[in-house]
């Protein structure tokens, strides 16, 4: 089993040094981008941690927190949270977090199409899409359709809860149920001042799922370009720098196929 061990972050945490994360063996990173669907604002340290935990390796992913003013415009607060992306790359994909009170009074069937609206739009963008739930959750709220259709990242930790992980712990979620486990919100990880989440993904599998519906491939996005999806000029080149493509291989694809339909 090789275990790859992270952490979920928000501005709470404060300004990270993402290096000294790195160097602590935290391999990936859940990361808060948006408020809540009053505001839709971008969570302070959004851009600062993309764009920092990109620099030292660490896989980033986002997690898109779902409850009372979500419901009432779950596209337009799916849109929302795209729009921020800009698509940019996420090597660990957008998590649905289903966690709150107001969310759970609405019942089981209802939790099951809110996330089916979300997951549609996500997935038509071409991100992988997983829920977050806790344990309870799990076994009350998720309906089966749910289980069937998505990955589950599950968060159950002791009640002295210190921050250790115990790979045998009874709390673990068996790999039929969860792709990873939040097993403690406590964790002290150098580089960060605050108590952290602590997270490990079983046998790094939630990489190699969102890897191929989180990446499309060059000649996808340069079909984009042509299509008028990207822009112009330097502002092109900005937004594919910053979803992770290289505008000149772009540029190349790009290239070829205005020389294509010349013929």
């Amino acid at each position: 089993m090789h275990e790859v061990f992270g952490i979920d972050v928000s501005h709470h945490n404060g300004k990270i040094d993402w290096g000294a994360v790195r160097r602590d063996g935290k391999e990936f990173a859940i990361l808060k981008c948006q408020y809540e669907a009053q505001s839709h604002r971008i969570d302070e340290f959004f851009e600062y941690n993309y764009t920092e935990a990109g620099k030292y390796g660490i896989a980033r992913g986002v997690y898109i927190y779902i409850a009372r003013a979500s419901m009432a415009d779950p596209e337009g607060d799916a849109n929302a949270l795209l729009g921020h992306l800009k698509r940019r790359n996420l090597e660990y994909g957008i998590w649905l977090d289903l966690e709150d009170r107001s969310v759970e009074e609405r019942g089981k069937a209802y939790i099951r199409d809110l996330a089916f609206i979300y997951a549609d739009i996500f997935r038509k963008a071409g991100y992988y899409v997983g829920i977050y739930s806790n344990k309870d959750w799990y076994t009350r709220l998720i309906h089966q359709d749910l289980k069937d259709n998505f990955d589950f990242w599950i968060a159950r930790y002791p009640r002295n809860d210190t921050g250790t992980y115990n790979r045998a712990s009874s709390l673990k979620p068996s790999a039929s149920v969860a792709v990873a486990w939040q097993y403690s919100s406590k964790g002290n990880v150098a580089g960060i001042r605050t108590r952290c989440d602590l997270d490990v993904d079983y046998d790094g599998v939630v990489r190699l799922l969102a890897k191929d519906p989180a990446r499309r491939s060059n000649e996808e996005i340069a079909r984009e370009v042509l299509d008028g999806k990207w822009g112009n000029g330097s502002k092109r080149k900005e937004l594919l720098r910053e979803a992770g493509y290289d505008p000149r291989e772009v540029q190349k694809i790009v290239n070829e196929l205005i020389h294509g339909y010349n013929i």
